[in-house]
């Protein structure tokens, strides 16, 4: 997966796959912008290739006809501008869909958009669809708001939980290029103040490490936390971190000091972190002007 994010899902839906043991259907938060749409398509190809391994095959007839956006055993409905909702018209064709024969002897596959945009004539056809689903038809469907679908619905189907990066605010951007600015000697470390803002050190500090991972791991740039401090990261990679080990180490730490923050009390942890972070700074960031 190009998303980190979307690793887990993908393991456990592939885990399924290969055991036999699928769900007849499947819901998740609908998020394109982080990858939810590639997964799904990804997904509807292993389902429909007649020659799968950990992913499609590319090669097979099925594939070829899915390359060709030509396969008849999928049915996609998607939320765009001129149809914001699944109506009766859409449900009628999907009971023909799935009461049809396999074109290509295999699977079948429903994939809905923005499945909680639903009329409630329209989830309540669903349901009785699901209440006795039919054979080797899986269904894959995004939501916006879970809560909106109806119960009964829900528990009719598998939640998909991933764990989507946090949208990072302006402030702490500029915290993580402080921080950054620090361990490359160009400026002093910053001085932390109260417990709460400690706390939000250490977030950022872990995103600023994590970033540093993934550079050096050469990394896609949609990975990164903060991206618009890539030459900050690609700078610091060059000039001192030549292992990997420094960077785990230090997650480590960080890891721990937090859980330690939530258990001794008076605990001065803006003074902990920066001590830590001179520290580290001074065994493993090599100097810019040397």
């Amino acid at each position: 997966m190009a998303f980190p994010w979307m690793r887990k899902p993908w393991q456990q839906l592939l885990a399924a796959f290969q055991s036999q043991r699928l769900s007849h259907a499947y819901y998740y938060k609908h998020a394109p912008e982080h990858g939810t749409e590639a997964f799904a398509q990804e997904f509807i190809s292993l389902l429909l290739c007649r020659n799968p391994s950990k992913r499609a095959c590319g090669e097979c007839k099925a594939c070829l006809l899915r390359k060709a956006n030509n396969h008849p055993d999928i049915i996609e409905f998607k939320v765009d501008d001129k149809q914001s909702t699944l109506g009766v018209d859409e449900v009628r064709r999907l009971t023909r869909f799935i009461h049809q024969t396999a074109n290509q002897g295999g699977r079948r596959v429903i994939y809905l958009e923005a499945m909680d945009r639903m009329t409630e004539q329209a989830s309540n056809a669903i349901l009785k669809i699901l209440e006795e689903p039919p054979e080797d038809v899986v269904w894959l469907l995004t939501v916006q708001q879970p809560e909106r679908i109806l119960a009964t619905l829900r528990s009719r189907m598998q939640w998909l939980p991933i764990s989507f990066p946090k949208d990072h605010s302006v402030e702490q951007q500029a915290l993580a290029q402080q921080l950054l600015r620090a361990i490359a000697r160009q400026a002093p470390f910053p001085t932390l103040g109260a417990k709460q803002n400690a706390q939000q050190w250490i977030d950022v500090s872990e995103h600023v490490l994590t970033d540093l991972w993934r550079v050096y791991a050469a990394a896609p740039l949609a990975q990164l936390a903060f991206p618009d401090l890539y030459d900050n990261y690609r700078a610091l990679v060059i000039n001192g971190l030549s292992t990997l080990q420094p960077i785990d180490q230090k997650i480590s730490e960080l890891r721990q000091l937090r859980q330690l923050s939530t258990q001794a009390r008076g605990l001065n942890l803006a003074i902990i972190l920066q001590n830590q972070w001179l520290t580290w700074t001074q065994a493993h960031a090599g100097d810019p002007t040397t």
